[in-house]
């Protein structure tokens, strides 16, 4: 059964509950009221008679007569005197038998056992398809006592009580059937915000991640909608990055197959040729030692390949390092090779502490120094190490005065096997994993590597490294 359908028919039975019982209980109620206002009335009743009796019973009873007789003559001289009103009473002797009667209202039940002298009793009596109440009481005399008994017909009070029964259901039955269509139309509406929740998961469930929940409330539909749509789009963005990771994979193995491909087949074609012809003896110096480039070459890319799966893989050991004496030892290892191609490299670092992998670190700056070796192209020039402190952490700047990078390049720049321009870079040693190897390195340091570039003026390449204590970034004393 549906979730509106629940609520329609919950809300139903339970108003059909509580207004049938309330509505019970409150007739009933009124017609207890109305009941007891009858007993008082019908004793009150009873009273009156007795004095009637007795007023009859001095001025016309004679001495000389049966009791029977005098009863009967008392009885009949009240009647007189209250001309206009049918009194229905029963007389019994202080023996219960009955010595005048106009109630037709059969044979005493036992009320009369009830009733003492100065108290009155009552019952309730079915005559017929009607009610009546018999109120009993003592008339005390010189000569004895009797038992009054009155008969006051409340068969309207029972008529009044089914009347409003009778209303009462046909009110309710008609209230029922408003609520019921106010109640179905509520559901559907308040449905409608889970009915679209619902569409939209399966429409999601079907490949569409773009599609979202509209939030017309804020309540807790509403509320549940926008919980909604954060979710769809935290999985949107998750998905889009397996897309992305998985289309990396595929252009990584693509890359790398394509490096091993081209010195591969050309090993193997001067291999064959060795092998199969004769060939004069700097022939064969010349195939031997391409062999041996292409290759070192190889070697070169399975230990880049190496380095970046250990970068990966392997836990960081930090050590407090002198951000301006690691700089040093960079210029102190590069600075021979680089005077041999006319480059001169200033570096400007302030001293700080910081908490670092120094080996790793240190292969960071001399790849991104080596790379702006190879921007400069062999023409001499300077390059630039800079470091200082910044807000939550150090930033390393790598400047160079080369080629530059145009701006589509700049977001690729770091994936494995990359490269601008593959064949100056093939020419130079380089595979494209360098860039990935750093980016690799920052990263676990908690960092983050950026580039910016201008053609035909130079590149410089941040390296932030983020310090949550600020007492670890400090000057030397």
């Amino acid at each position: 059964m549906k979730f509106s359908w629940k609520i329609f028919f919950s809300t139903v039975l339970i108003t059909l509950g509580l207004f049938s019982v309330g509505g019970y209980l409150l007739i009933r109620a009124f017609f207890q009221f109305s009941y007891g206002r009858e007993v008082i009335n019908a004793g009150e009743e009873n009273q009156m008679l007795q004095y009637s009796f007795a007023a009859a019973w001095n001025t016309t009873v004679q001495s000389a007569d049966s009791l029977e007789v005098q009863a009967e003559q008392a009885a009949r001289a009240m009647s007189e005197q209250m001309s206009g009103n049918r009194v229905r009473i029963r007389l019994s002797d202080s023996e219960k038998r009955v010595l005048y009667d106009s109630t037709q209202a059969g044979p005493d039940t036992g009320l009369l056992s009830q009733v003492e002298p100065g108290k009155q009793g009552h019952m309730l009596r079915r005559n017929g398809e009607g009610y009546e109440l018999q109120t009993a009481s003592v008339i005390e005399l010189d000569e004895g006592f009797l038992y009054l008994e009155s008969i006051r017909d409340i068969s309207g009070l029972f008529s009044e009580r089914d009347a409003q029964y009778h209303i009462y259901m046909r009110w309710l039955f008609w209230v029922l059937l408003a609520q019921s269509i106010c109640c179905y139309v509520l559901a559907i509406w308040l449905m409608g915000p889970l009915r679209r929740l619902s569409r939209t998961t399966r429409r999601i469930a079907q490949g569409n991640l773009a599609v979202r929940v509209k939030v017309s409330s804020r309540d807790e539909l509403g509320a549940l909608a926008a919980d909604f749509n954060d979710m769809a789009d935290h999985l949107e963005q998750q998905f889009q990055e397996l897309n992305d990771m998985t289309a990396r994979q595929e252009e990584f193995i693509g890359s790398f197959a394509h490096e091993l491909k081209t010195p591969l087949t050309a090993m193997i074609g001067y291999a064959d040729m060795l092998r199969a012809q004769e060939m004069s003896q700097e022939e064969r110096f010349q195939a031997a030692n391409y062999i041996f480039k292409e290759g070192k070459r190889l070697e070169a890319l399975s230990f880049k390949l190496l380095d970046l799966l250990v970068v990966r893989q392997q836990e960081l050991k930090r050590h407090p390092v002198d951000a301006c004496w690691l700089a040093k030892e960079v210029q102190g290892t590069l600075q021979p090779a680089l005077k041999g191609q006319g480059l001169l490299l200033k570096v400007n670092v302030e001293e700080v502490m910081l908490s670092l992998e120094p080996d790793l670190m240190k292969t960071v700056l001399m790849n991104l120094i080596d790379n702006g070796r190879k921007a400069m192209d062999g023409s001499p020039g300077v390059l630039y190490l800079l470091g200082r402190r910044e807000e939550k952490g150090f930033s390393y700047y790598v400047r160079d005065m080369g080629k530059g990078i145009p701006e589509p390049e700049l977001k690729h720049i770091t994936d494995a096997f990359y490269m601008v321009d593959k064949s100056r870079s093939r020419q130079q040693g380089g595979a494209g994993l360098g860039l990935s190897i750093c980016a690799e390195i920052v990263s676990r340091h908690g960092g983050l590597m950026t580039l910016k570039s201008t053609v035909g003026k130079g590149t410089v390449v941040r390296v932030f490294i983020p310090v949550n204590d600020e007492r670890a970034v400090g000057g030397l004393e």
